[in-house]
């Protein structure tokens, strides 16, 4: 009799196991590196109450990618005969957009779970639905929690506290699911050198990067736009507002040498809270190399009730049919952080801003080539995302070799750049890194970096010793930041001149970047960019043409208005 118990019970665990096994082959994971929220200043703070709502973000798999990526480059290669003929929304969204059995199949299932406030944008790629939590748990098979920011105390957000899956079928139909795992990179990127009251009379005023040092040492001298239609805006994040009264203030101490706008022409998103410095420094410099230019503040400033802002920011260009022309933008994660399917998805998203028409300018970081310790004390170097995108330009920093202006630029050993872990060496870079990987360069020990992958930045400009006014003071600040801004402003000027001669704006940069080298200022000094100090590790060098710490160099605006002209 106790066999028979026994036996009874060995055969209801295995049907047990089985059924379990069934269940697990019916779900499948959408991403396959789901890192956890536990990191960058983020703490767990308790299980989130299941009547609480959050939103998700459903990336619908889109169909054509491939002629997607084929018509990206032709739009994009000066060399083209497709150079410059853009697609609209319109155009993009009856390229992309999902299959419509495969939008009907997800909302089902959705619906199932009582799942119905959710809304597409314009291309249909994307669905963002609010939740409850309990609602969401049963979903996606997983548990949520509230996490607050170590620092700012006030950024308490909902995310999963451990993997999600979803039905095998729906897995098929679907790239990532927002809003589960990814956290804000909360905090300034920048360093501030110094802080004083602003000067009544700041005209001699000499010492440090202000807009006039700038114009001056890239031959933008007085050139400022004149087409209506040439635009321009930066991009903010978590919070980041900038304050039109220092606009104001800042354009009267310096901009007295150049026809300017004192004023955002356009407001996207919210603009009502604390000044930031990333807002106000990014505004009064890009407005001061791309002079006279309609501006557009493009603010994804809070958290959205817990949406993730970059993803939150990508969704709204695909909602909106006419968009600025480039975009300065300062923000980034580390790549370990992030699911290659995420990262991906965002790739395709570049592709359909450029396809349009649209410059994407990103910082490349003030880590260096960075450093993450693994648990057994090795190390590697740490690249950045979306910098290390093979689909935006990526703005390294530089310094001046001394403390007077007319002195020689150097890299700036913060820097951000290197090699990515994820994405292959696109074909336009292909001759130039590998030209700097077999000079005679002293290079990283190979264990460090994949130098077979997309190398950045591209460019760079001016990172240190910046003045920008806020809340009415002088304050002196750092980073990469500070260049991106500044690049944009004078690629604003080069579009500018196009539109005057009836030419397209120049859209994705890239291409036409790596096949006019000599329109960059060649930075040759400066030490090794910064990496695992702690090991006494140095990250790459400086060098003749383009390197891993400041690109090709910093813009020399007559040659770049020049190869821009001769583009079709």
């Amino acid at each position: 009799m106790l066999w028979v118990r026994v036996l009874a019970l060995v055969a209801l665990c295995l049907n047990l196991t089985v059924a379990l096994s069934t269940v697990n082959r019916n779900r499948a994971r959408l991403e396959s590196s789901q890192v956890l929220p536990h990191r960058n200043g983020w703490k767990f703070v308790g299980h989130a109450d299941k009547a609480d709502t959050t939103t998700l973000v459903l990336a619908l798999k889109q169909r054509n990618t491939e002629e997607l990526t084929q018509n990206f480059w032709r739009v994009s290669d000066p060399r083209s005969s497709q150079y410059g003929k853009f697609l609209s929304l319109e155009e993009v969204t009856e390229l992309v957009q999902p299959h419509p059995q495969h939008v009907k199949d997800v909302l089902k299932w959705l619906q199932h779970y009582d799942i119905s406030s959710c809304n597409h944008v314009s291309t249909r790629d994307f669905l963002k639905c609010r939740v409850t939590v309990g609602a969401a748990e049963q979903l996606l098979e997983t548990k949520f929690g509230y996490f607050q920011h170590t620092v700012e105390k006030d950024y308490v957000i909902i995310r999963a506290t451990q993997e999600y899956t979803v039905p095998s079928e729906i897995a098929r139909k679907l790239d990532f699911i927002g809003g589960l795992h990814r956290l804000p990179n909360v905090g300034n990127k920048f360093k501030i050198k110094q802080q004083m009251p602003a000067p009544k009379d700041l005209s001699n005023f000499r010492y440090g990067v202000h807009p006039d040092t700038l114009r001056k040492r890239y031959n933008v001298t007085d050139n400022v736009a004149t087409n209506p239609n040439t635009t321009q805006a930066t991009a903010q994040f978590l919070k980041q507002y900038y304050s039109p009264a220092d606009l104001k203030e800042f354009m009267n101490h310096f901009g007295k040498g150049f026809p300017h706008l004192s004023e955002i022409s356009h407001e996207v998103g919210p603009n009502s809270g604390k000044t930031g410095l990333e807002a106000n420094l990014d505004v009064q410099y890009i407005m001061s190399l791309g002079a006279n230019i309609s501006t557009t503040f493009w603010s994804t400033g809070g958290l959205h009730e817990g949406q993730e802002p970059f993803l939150e920011w990508m969704l709204d260009l695909s909602n909106t049919s006419v968009i600025p022309s480039i975009f300065s933008v300062s923000y980034g994660d580390h790549e370990r952080t992030l699911s290659t399917e995420y990262m991906r998805r965002i790739n395709l998203e570049f592709q359909k801003i450029g396809i349009r028409g649209v410059s994407v300018l990103f910082a490349s970081g003030d880590d260096g080539a960075g450093c993450h310790r693994f648990e057994d004390e090795s190390y590697t170097f740490e690249p950045d995302f979306p910098a290390s995108s093979p689909f935006v330009t990526t703005v390294g920093g530089t310094m001046f070799t001394g403390l007077f202006t007319d002195a020689n630029e150097k890299g700036n050993d913060i820097s951000g750049g290197g090699f990515s872990n994820v994405f292959s060496m696109p074909k336009y870079q292909e001759e130039t890194v590998t030209g700097y990987l077999n000079s005679s360069v002293k290079l990283p020990d190979s264990k460090y970096y994949n130098s077979s992958n997309r190398a950045y930045p591209d460019v760079s400009a001016m990172s240190d010793d910046f003045w920008i006014i806020i809340n009415r003071l002088l304050m002196n600040v750092a980073g990469t930041s500070a260049a991106t801004p500044t690049v944009a402003g004078m690629i604003a000027l080069a579009n500018d001149a196009r539109l005057n001669a009836g030419k397209s704006v120049l859209g994705f940069l890239n291409p036409f970047i790596y096949q006019n080298p000599d329109i960059f200022f060649d930075v040759t000094l400066g030490d090794p960019s910064q990496a695992c100090w702690l090991n006494d590790l140095d990250g790459y060098s400086v060098s003749e043409g383009w390197d891993p710490v400041t690109g090709f160099g910093t813009p020399d605006y007559h040659r770049l208005v020049a190869a821009a002209m001769k583009c079709s």
